[in-house]
């Protein structure tokens, strides 16, 4: 079986790791909450509203999620909008290495969250 450090370099798909400790030390690295992502910086909701996410296996929170309200929405999709022209010119090389990164953090997160107990 790959490590989870062989999985990062190739971001290939491989089986979960046994051990859910290289999960929790990454959410609690980022200290268990996340905000929107939008015009390149981290904020939150323009409402408060956010959300818990529990590990189903335990049922133990895993963490806190901020919601989107429509004002936020409509925030990122202006910030898309205006970085569109300057991103749209970029070699395929840029985008795919931004969606290589947020692939790993959500199949890290999606193969934590999807187990069972």
């Amino acid at each position: 079986m790959k490590e989870i450090t062989e999985i990062f370099d190739t971001l290939e798909y491989g089986p979960a790791p046994e051990s859910t400790e290289p999960v929790d030390s990454w959410l609690d690295q980022h200290g268990r909450e996340f905000s929107l992502w939008i015009e390149g910086a981290w904020h939150d909701s323009s409402d408060g509203a956010g959300f818990e996410t529990a590990n189903p296996a335990t049922g133990r929170p895993l963490a806190r999620i901020t919601q989107g309200s429509v004002a936020d929405v409509d925030s990122a999709v202006a910030a898309a909008r205006a970085a569109f022209p300057a991103w749209s010119g970029l070699t395929l090389a840029p985008a795919q290495l931004t969606e290589r990164l947020l692939d790993a953090d959500l199949i890290l997160l999606g193969d934590f969250h999807s187990r069972r107990p």
